[in-house]
């Protein structure tokens, strides 16, 4: 065992050696090279100037927009969705480097064997319902619900569509036959368990739709009645489960991933029958979201296809609000984001069937951009005849245009803006740089986002971020102020984890590079390491820091105990308690104490 782990850590320093992280991400971004580093707009975020960066001496990148960052397998890990073994496997496949068979785990043994079952045992289900619904008398009815909504047999043998019979045990008792264990059917989601014991099935007399991850494998169902009066719940979904997340997935995304990467564009209904009802008419290109508001995962999802969205919901109030919480997710992805809705109230698979598909076409044609929408709702709210109406559309909109992509696009906002509300163009421009923090006179320069880091930090916070990038350039402390930095002494969950896991491999004997850290490490903990790995901090310079920043840690944390004896000293005083005589002699040894290590950082 001992000779496979330190062949995998082999494979992995052989892979990160070979992996050039400029060459990697110059697959996605169009970098520019300014002094030793390299800078391009962010993959990960939409923005108007480069605030991303590359350091190709240390391998890792850094959005200081965003905060995304992480080394070359972070990167791949966001940008092609996938955990870290398999963003090594696609690393060593580009560069041609054989991976070693590595002996599994007992516990990834039991999950791969659990998943596999599970797997399994949904897609019998699928083959169960489409029998159901195809070649039983029971199928008569959900065919005939179909056939009212477009839906013919191509379509209905395109995405195994099924019909869960009334009976409380025909599915479990089908699947028994089949040697599919009853917990296996409880992990899958499709029964319930009884109080008295035994199982029922879930689902009954429902169309069913099955649900399927981007690899195409059916992961769980969503159940839609024929008869509304015989459930209070028009959908049923299988519940959340390890292998069935609704907010990381996108129904139909399996079937409809040719079309959006062939046409570069992705259309967004809210329900499953409306990405169905779309299919049929022709239009490829569309998924559902799930019955969720628009997540980051499933902005992610798309980005890896298409560079456009366009949302389609419903007109009504709700559908407007979930377009207004959907197009920041998908401009926060890096997506170009518009946003339709079918007239007369309808919902897509309604118009479609009505008024055909090319009225469906002229719509999607006619898509509003997104920032377009969120400022045509914005004015919807106000009375802008009014001063008060007027200046509170503009408190609403601003906000808006921080997701342009360019400083002409914003300035065309903003003077589009004023001439709706008869406004002074510079009155709003005021505002937004209020708003954004800009002066509007300093031009851009990308090194300075790198010395925004340490100097818009707070004191504790750089000192934290100092100490910790000393510790990884391999500077210990002096014996006299060994001990103080501890896991409490680090006062966000990020610097903490760093920290331990730093300690952890020091420990172990297995640190050599900070990058070995970003294997452990997640989405804002990552982020943190490359702020700290990209402070300004000359080397020679690192001892002297590390013993600065260890002493403003030290003082941090003897002025929270000063705060805690203060405080039990005012209440001892109100309770007339005479404890509150050794307390504020605590408060004044401590303070001492302070004003000592304070005469050390001044000197």
């Amino acid at each position: 065992m001992a000779d496979m782990k330190a062949q995998y850590e082999n494979f992995k320093e052989q892979v990160r050696q070979a992996a050039d992280i400029v060459s990697v991400v110059s697959e996605t971004v169009a970098l520019k090279r300014k002094g030793t580093r390299f800078w391009g707009c962010c993959p990960f975020h939409s923005e108007k100037t480069p605030s991303f960066t590359v350091n190709p001496e240390k391998g890792f990148f850094h959005c200081f927009g965003c905060g995304a960052g992480g080394d070359v397998f972070t990167f791949v890990m966001k940008r092609d969705h996938v955990d870290f073994p398999g963003a090594l496997k696609l690393l060593a496949n580009k560069f041609g480097i054989p991976i070693p068979e590595r002996e599994k785990t007992a516990e990834e043994l039991r999950r791969e064997k659990e998943a596999k079952a599970v797997y399994e045992a949904n897609e019998l289900a699928a083959r169960f319902f489409h029998a159901c619904l195809t070649k039983t008398r029971y199928g008569k009815k959900g065919i005939a619900y179909l056939e009212s909504r477009g839906i013919g047999n191509d379509i209905i043998e395109s995405f195994t569509l099924g019909l869960a019979p009334p009976d409380f045990s025909a599915l479990h008792k089908a699947l028994e036959k089949r040697g599919v264990s009853e917990k296996v059917l409880l992990q899958a989601g499709l029964v319930s368990a009884r109080g008295s014991g035994g199982v029922y099935d879930k689902f009954r007399e429902r169309i069913m739709i099955p649900i399927r991850n981007p690899r195409g494998r059916t992961v769980g169902f969503t159940g839609r009645i024929l008869d509304k009066d015989a459930s209070p719940a028009k959908y049923m979904n299988t519940g959340e489960t390890p292998w069935f997340h609704k907010g990381r997935l996108l129904f139909g995304l399996d079937r409809a991933a040719p079309s959006i990467r062939q046409r570069q564009q992705a259309l967004i209904v809210e329900g499953h029958m409306d990405a169905i009802s779309l299919h049929a008419a022709g239009i490829t290109w569309a998924v559902a979201s799930m019955g969720t508001a628009f997540t980051e995962d499933q902005a992610r999802l798309l980005r890896n296809l298409t560079r456009e969205v366009i949302f389609c919901f419903d007109s009504d109030t709700a559908g407007r609000n979930a377009a207004m919480r959907a197009i920041p997710m998908g401009l926060k992805a890096g997506l170009s984001v518009r946003v339709m809705h079918v007239t007369d109230g309808k919902d897509p698979d309604e118009f479609i069937r009505k008024e055909g598909r090319e009225a469906f076409d002229a719509l999607i044609r006619g898509a509003l951009g997104g920032i377009d929408y969120e400022v045509e709702t914005a004015l919807s709210h106000y009375d802008t005849d009014t001063l008060a109406g007027k200046v509170g559309a503009v408190a609403e909109i601003l906000p808006f245009f921080r997701d342009c992509r360019s400083d002409v696009e914003t300035g065309e906002r903003i003077r589009g803006l004023a001439r709706t509300l008869d406004i002074d163009e510079e009155q709003i421009r005021s505002e937004y740089r209020k708003l954004t923090g800009r002066n509007g006179k300093k031009p851009f320069n990308p090194e300075w986002l790198a010395q925004r880091g340490l100097k818009a930090a707070s004191p504790t916070e750089q000192a934290e971020r100092c100490v910790l990038r000393a510790f990884l350039e391999g500077v210990r402390p002096a014996p006299a102020q060994e001990g103080i930095a501890h896991e409490e002494a680090f006062t966000t969950p990020e610097r903490r984890k760093i920290f331990l896991s730093f300690l952890k491999r020091c420990q172990e004997g297995s640190f050599h590079d900070a990058r070995e850290l970003f294997e452990e490490l997640e989405g804002n903990e990552a982020s943190e390491l490359t702020r700290i790995l990209t402070l300004p901090i000359r080397p020679e310079t690192l001892p002297q820091v590390l013993s600065d920043c260890l002493t403003k840690l030290q003082i941090a944390a003897l002025e929270k105990e000063y705060e805690k004896h203060s405080r039990q000293a005012g209440i001892y005083e109100k309770e007339g308690n005479e404890k509150f005589l050794e307390e504020l002699e605590q408060c004044r040894r401590i303070k001492s104490e302070i004003e000592k290590l304070t005469i050390l950082t001044q000197k």
